[in-house]
């Protein structure tokens, strides 16, 4: 990643009071003292992209979404006299968008909001960046100890929310932009930022197509397959997963249901519940195609708990269990 940055704000959130604290100017990045800090953006920019867990999503409601309306904005003053204020009120309105859904969720994750403008490699972004406040430790020269508050995470601190939005023409089922959404814990609040901030949702890809239709398998088909029959489909989908270089829904789904329906649904078509399958995968991922090649680092395994989770059995998913299995406690 080559990045060049030109312009650069913060806000603070101020997540404890009614609004946030806004700013009215740019830094000025000419002084000495901004160059020298120009790499700590630039290396937090490159770590968060590089982290695993940033998504390539697009706008959820592309023609209604006020990030893509500010982003808009900000694409069309480009290159004239209004750039510099566009992208201070752009970059403030922001901020209060993203106050304020903190505060209507359960989080109280306080910090500043970095809204930077720059060029990677040829393309247009607006980095947004939230940094969490931090206490820290200096040794004076007298060695005494200073501790300084409200400090800016360091640069080799991963960052838990950041989106980085390429300006350009935003077309549907298309990338829009990166985005960071971290929860700390299992017990966090939901996905503000991504959901209810950005408004944006994942783009489809072969790795969260095998994921998903794992998770899910089970649970869409459990009207017309026998209860005890789950384990079986779980494992003959994770198989043909690690099988075939391609999997398609169309006509590879059936063969692996059809031997575990039900007497009642032995000779049930399956279009129709294939394609409700298929319209619950597209409401989470709108531009997912049916087709697609299975990504075998992802195939999990197949997991036999006691309903009090003391016991938990693994198998590898290249098993198939053919036949019933019963485990007795003794």
């Amino acid at each position: 990643m080559s990045i060049t940055i030109s312009k650069l704000i913060v806000h603070k959130l101020n997540i404890n009071n009614s609004l946030p604290i806004l700013n009215n100017t740019c830094i000025d990045l000419s002084s000495d003292e901004l160059q020298a800090a120009l790499p700590f953006f630039k290396k937090h920019i490159i770590n968060s992209r590089k982290q695993g867990a940033m998504k390539s999503c697009q706008f959820a409601d592309i023609n209604d979404n006020s990030i893509r309306k500010s982003m808009t904005r900000i694409i069309d003053s480009q290159n004239k006299d209004i750039i510099n204020e566009t992208f201070i009120d752009e970059s403030r309105q922001l901020t209060q968008r993203l106050a304020d859904r903190i505060r209507s969720s359960s989080s109280r994750s306080d910090g500043s909001l970095f809204v930077i403008l720059y060029n990677d490699n040829g393309k247009n972004f607006v980095g947004l960046l939230k940094m969490d406040p931090n206490d820290g430790v200096q040794v004076n020269a007298d060695l005494s100890i200073t501790v300084r508050k409200d400090m800016l995470p360091s640069i080799n601190e991963k960052l838990h929310k950041s989106a980085l939005i390429e300006l350009k023409e935003y077309r549907e089922n298309e990338f829009h932009l990166f985005v960071l959404d971290k929860q700390k814990g299992i017990n966090d609040p939901a996905r503000y930022f991504m959901e209810y901030f950005l408004n944006a949702k994942e783009l489809s890809s072969d790795r969260n197509m095998t994921k998903f239709i794992q998770s899910e398998i089970g649970n869409s088909f459990d009207q017309v397959i026998e209860v005890s029959s789950k384990p079986k489909l779980n494992s003959k989908l994770r198989k043909r997963f690690l099988e075939q270089d391609m999997f398609n829904i169309d006509t590879d789904l059936e063969p692996i249901i059809r031997p575990l329906l039900k007497e009642t649904f032995r000779n049930l078509d399956l279009t129709e519940i294939i394609n409700d399958f298929k319209d619950k995968i597209l409401k989470v991922y709108p531009d997912a195609q049916f087709t697609f090649v299975p990504d075998e680092e992802v195939v999990k395994e197949v997991i036999f708990r006691t309903p009090n989770k003391d016991v938990e059995l693994k198998f590898s998913p290249a098993l198939t269990f053919e036949d019933d299995y019963f485990i007795e406690l003794k």
